[in-house]
């Protein structure tokens, strides 16, 4: 069993500021405001997008934007997570705070 994994960053880009992307197939890229160029490797066709355009990155290769004029984007990037792995982390939480609550006990006669 799998769990979808979203995390999201914004980026400011001034005219001709460049942002490469490895591994980009499923990045979805959002134009707050400006223009970008969107260019991936292997693709004939480019994407020209303006504020409040969006595109999902399709190529598993390098993926480079290109602000055309000053531009603020929203890249959300979609990972899968296997669910034996969150519940392996869930379980190792619990035991560490389950360690904080325990009452401590002195080893030391004369604290007691």
């Amino acid at each position: 069993m799998t769990t979808q994994l979203e995390t999201f960053k914004i980026i400011d880009l001034p005219r001709g500021g460049l942002v490469p992307l490895a591994a980009a197939a499923g990045k979805r890229v959002t134009v707050l405001s400006g223009r970008v160029w969107i260019t991936e490797e292997g693709c004939v066709d480019d994407a020209f997008l303006g504020s409040g355009e969006v595109m999902t990155l399709s190529v598993k290769g390098l993926a480079v934007i290109e602000a055309l004029s000053p531009a603020r984007l929203q890249l959300l990037d979609s990972g899968v997570i296997r669910r034996g792995v969150l519940n392996a982390a869930w379980g190792a939480l619990t035991q560490w705070w389950r360690r904080q609550l325990e009452p401590r006990v002195s080893a030391c006669a004369d604290c007691r």
